[in-house]
């Protein structure tokens, strides 16, 4: 159950990295964390308002990370502590969902998308 938290963070991680928040992000954010849920821990107990409220709450220490000097450390974290679990594609096509639902696809996301690949 621990790793949901670093599933979360990466998500959170694809609608900040670009430094900007939109509805759509967020409301693909809401849509992917339940999606993965189901497919991933499907008896785990988790709504719609639990995936916002995590974001909520959240947001500003993510976007605090990201915008340190050590933010691959932070990504990496993240990363790293799902290694081992299945349905790794399942998180990067929501990352990845998460990364176009604002209709732009930025440099930093696509960074964020391959440095998530190349350590899974």
């Amino acid at each position: 159950m621990t790793y949901w938290k670093h599933i979360l963070s990466l998500l959170t991680f694809s609608i900040l990295i670009d430094d900007r928040v939109y509805k759509e992000e967020v409301d693909c954010f809401v849509e992917q964390a339940l999606k993965l849920k189901d497919l991933l821990d499907p008896e785990m107990l988790f709504s719609k308002k639990m995936a916002f409220d995590w974001f909520i709450a959240h947001r500003e220490e993510k976007k605090a990370q990201l915008k340190s000097e050590k933010f691959e450390v932070y990504i990496l974290e993240a990363v790293l502590a799902l290694s081992s679990l299945k349905g790794r594609a399942h998180i990067l096509e929501a990352m990845n969902e998460i990364s176009h639902s604002d209709g732009e696809y930025h440099n930093r996301e696509i960074k964020l998308m391959a440095l998530t690949k190349e350590n899974w």
